[in-house]
Formats: C-alpha cells, sequence, structure tokens
C-alpha cells in the first residue's frame, strides 16, 4: 500500500507558527512535516542533503544553493501571482529591489534581475531588523542622542548587551555596531575584506574578555528569555519576538538606528531531489503563500508581505493603516496568536512600510570570506 504524501519543509519557527500551521493542514490536502531549524543548520542540511527536503522556507542568498544545483527552478506559469512578480521586477521598486537582485534565471543559467518564465526562489516576506532596548534601564543618554548600533559595543551598557549567535548575521550587525563606536567606516558592510572581519572579531574579543557582552542567542526562544531575566537590556531581536514581548506588558523600544537597519528577504524554493507529485504539491505549498493570508497573519507580528496589496484585505483597516502606513494603533492591536501587543496610540518605529524599508543599509547575504566569517566568529563564541 502507498504511503500519503507528506511535505517535508525546513523552515524558521517564526515563518510557520501554529496559526500557519492550522491553516496550512485546513486549505491543503496533504500532511507537512515541518523542520524548524535555524539559518546555519538548515543551509548545511539543504546544502548536502537535498534528497532530505522538498521546500525551503529561509532568508538566504539565492546564488548560493542556486549555484550548489540543492534547488530547482520555478515555473512562474505555475504559480499563481507569476506576472504580478514579473511586473513587480520591470518596475523595479525601491522596496523589493534587492530581492530582485538575484531572481530569475538567464539565459545561460546565472540569476539575474531580467524577468523570464523561471526563478530560482519565490519571494514571500520581507523587513528591516535593527536592535531593542529597554529604556526603563536605559543608561544616561545625551539629550536628542539618536539610537545607534554603536550603543551594542558602548560602555554605558558594558554587561547588559545581547548578541545574536549566528555568523551571518551576527558579523553584519557586529560591523555596523563596530563601525558607529569607533568611527571607523567600513568599504562594503554586505562583504566585508579579511582585514575587516579581523578589526571586527579583535574588538568583540577584547569586550568580550572585559566582560562587555551578557550573553549571546541563536534561537528566539533563547533571545526572549535573556530579555525577560532582565539582565539583558539591550540586544538585536526580531519582531516575533519584540511582539512576544510586548504582549507579556514589557516595554521595550524598536531602535530605527542612525546608521540604517538590516535588511533581509525570506523566500521558498523547491529541492533539487523533488519530482512527481513532491514537485506538485510543493508548487501548491508555494501558491498557498502567495493568496495574502499568510502575509496578513505574519504581518501582525511585524513581516511584510511581498505584495502588500494582496495581504491588506485580509487585515482590518486599523491593522493596515499602524502596520502598512505607519500611523498610531487607533485600537489595541492583536499578534498572530490573538494576544494583544500593540497599546492604542502607539506608532510603530521606523514610520510606514516604505519609509522603514528604505531604511536598510546593508542586506542579509553570505559574504565572499564567509570561510573566514564563521572562523573569526568562533573564535569570538569560544573566547
Amino acid at each position: 500500500m502507498t504511503e500519503p504524501l507528506r511535505l517535508r519543509v525546513i523552515s524558521r519557527g517564526e515563518f510557520v507558527p501554529p496559526q500557519i500551521r492550522a491553516r496550512l493542514a485546513r486549505d491543503l490536502d496533504f500532511d507537512i512535516e515541518f523542520i524548524v531549524l535555524d539559518s546555519t543548520r538548515s543551509l548545511q542540511q539543504v546544502m548536502t542533503e537535498p534528497e532530505s527536503f522538498d521546500v525551503y522556507h529561509q532568508w538566504h542568498t539565492s546564488d548560493l544553493i542556486w549555484t550548489a544545483r540543492c534547488i530547482q527552478g520555478i515555473d512562474l506559469r505555475r504559480i499563481d501571482t507569476g506576472n504580478l512578480l514579473k511586473a513587480a521586477a520591470r518596475a523595479r521598486s525601491g522596496v523589493t529591489h534587492t530581492v530582485f537582485d538575484r531572481l530569475f534565471v538567464q539565459d545561460d543559467g546565472s540569476l539575474g534581475p531580467e524577468p523570464g518564465d523561471t526563478i530560482a526562489v519565490l519571494p514571500a516576506l520581507h523587513g528591516v531588523d535593527g536592535f531593542v532596548w529597554r529604556p526603563s534601564h536605559a543608561p544616561a543618554l545625551r539629550p536628542g542622542e539618536r539610537e545607534s548600533w554603536g550603543w551594542l559595543l558602548d560602555p554605558r551598557w558594558a554587561g547588559h548587551v545581547g548578541l545574536i549567535a549566528d555568523p551571518v548575521l551576527g558579523i553584519i550587525e557586529a560591523a555596523l555596531a563596530t563601525e558607529a563606536q569607533l568611527g571607523q567606516p567600513f568599504g562594503d558592510i554586505g562583504n566585508l575584506t579579511i582585514d575587516e572581519v579581523d578589526t571586527i572579531a579583535d574588538y568583540l574579543i577584547h569586550k568580550k574578555k572585559i566582560g562587555h557582552f551578557k550573553d549571546t542567542w541563536t534561537s528566539q526562544a533563547e533571545a526572549v528569555r535573556l530579555m525577560r531575566r532582565g539582565s539583558v537590556t539591550i540586544q538585536s531581536l526580531f519582531s516575533p519576538a519584540v511582539s512576544q514581548l510586548r504582549a507579556e506588558g514589557m516595554q521595550l523600544a524598536v531602535a530605527d538606528p542612525a546608521e540604517g537597519s538590516r535588511g533581509w528577504h525570506s523566500d521558498l524554493c523547491i529541492s533539487a531531489a523533488a519530482e512527481g507529485e513532491r514537485v506538485d504539491a510543493a508548487y501548491a505549498y508555494l501558491n498557498w503563500w502567495q493568496n495574502g493570508w499568510a502575509g496578513a497573519c505574519l504581518s501582525r507580528q511585524g513581516y511584510y508581505f511581498i505584495f502588500p496589496e494582496l495581504a491588506r484585505p485580509h487585515l482590518s483597516a486599523a491593522e493596515w493603516d499602524y502596520w502598512y502606513d505607519g500611523q498610531p494603533a487607533s485600537e489595541p492591536l492583536c499578534g498572530p496568536s490573538g494576544e494583544v501587543t500593540i497599546r492604542e496610540g502607539h506608532r510603530r518605529e521606523g514610520g510606514s512600510y516604505r519609509a522603514r524599508m528604505a531604511s536598510a543599509r546593508v542586506w542579509n547575504t553570505f559574504m565572499d570570506e564567509h570561510t573566514h566569517v564563521t572562523r573569526r566568529w568562533q573564535e569570538f563564541l569560544s573566547a
């Protein structure tokens, strides 16, 4: 007897909260096995075991896994928003410009911005991340002082700083902080040189040895625990964790750093090893993500859907005004779980969708010197 199809999806927990999983179970006629991994471990599995998954949903640099032949091309003629995606790429919107840079499969098999019928990954979500801090626990700040990534390395916060342990994201945020704190600009924070990586790593190791950092975190749950304990009062934090802590009543300020934010986009792709009914199920899964409901659900935890107007019908007027238009909340707003996360009158830090996305100084990326980044970052974590 043939076993029923079970689609295997590698994803981050923040992308598939219980509300998403429940709706998927209701809407699709096959089972889904979610393999929840952080970005480093998921990339390792995707690169070395493409037969172990069918769909990959992470933030990533698409040309890395495309060049490694871990994923197969996605036929836009089988995607409900295919024409919309090509039109958006031709328009080269400022908000989504980076998303399209390495999206379409070109005639020579490489990835580029020229629209065609085949893409490497299907864009789903995007946003910008900064850091958070607790105003009630903040040291003395100068009148009119702007929030800065340099605060993560500022002696005023010594002993109360948390950092993300992921080397890819961590080195970007550490570069922004080092540049601001030392007044030493780097050439391209999205693609640091060996010497620049060494400067950052040496400075982080020095700061760690004198007790500047309280801890590092590898998952959202760990990041939330650090903030709950009260010993960490400033750290990098993803927006779903901000929503969770605000629902618990914690007063947090989400920074709008003077140096700009770290941009990210998450995409869906299909394993190179998938075939037959698994490919059909993968396309059904990808199309489900394009209907707007999922984008609206995750907008309530601070993410942006790739096509905001498709998410809009699934949001109340108050939700749209707050999350996308940057207006003060006209009523208490709930997160995906139904708990109030935004109090009436609160205005989202950074403003509207376009203003916040325009603040991206650098985007998540795997640098040319990724091996060196990983080695030096491990030295910092072990120091």
